[in-house]
């Protein structure tokens, strides 16, 4: 997620337009930055540098937005339930509820979010693993 407007005007940004120093918040020109600051990112300024500067921390809250939003939806389907990858109905870090994967799966196609994508991120770093490995063994490049 690419952040392309100004954080206090919405205006579109030029890729060269300045930002907050600590969080990467960026603006259109110094006079929105500065009436943004004195409007409250002077009080959230930390807290978006600590969740991984201005597009990592909006990245993560539009994730938990949909995420809530696709648990909220199969909250009737998914009762009684647990995740085929943890086992759990709740999960045990983020406390997200399920979503239902695929109907066609009966019971097992339940699964939190989570889990969905630390399985899919494993699986591309052992993609990755194996490209090497064949491309060391065979001298074969992809």
């Amino acid at each position: 997620m690419i952040l392309t407007t100004c954080a206090a005007c919405a205006a579109p940004l030029a890729h060269t337009a300045p930002r907050c120093i600590r969080c990467h918040t960026r603006y259109c020109n110094k006079t929105c930055q500065h009436d943004h600051w004195r409007r409250g990112h002077k009080q959230m300024c930390k807290k978006i540098h600590r969740g991984g500067n201005a597009e990592q921390y909006h990245a993560n809250k539009k994730y938990k937005e949909a995420v809530a939003v696709a648990v909220e939806k199969c909250a009737d389907d998914t009762k009684g339930q647990t995740c085929y990858i943890c086992t759990q109905a709740l999960h045990w870090k983020t406390k997200e509820g399920l979503v239902r994967g695929c109907a066609c799966r009966g019971t097992a196609g339940f699964a939190h979010v989570s889990c969905l994508a630390e399985q899919a991120k494993i699986l591309m770093d052992e993609a990755e693993c194996l490209g090497i490995l064949i491309t060391r063994i065979f001298g074969i490049r992809g």
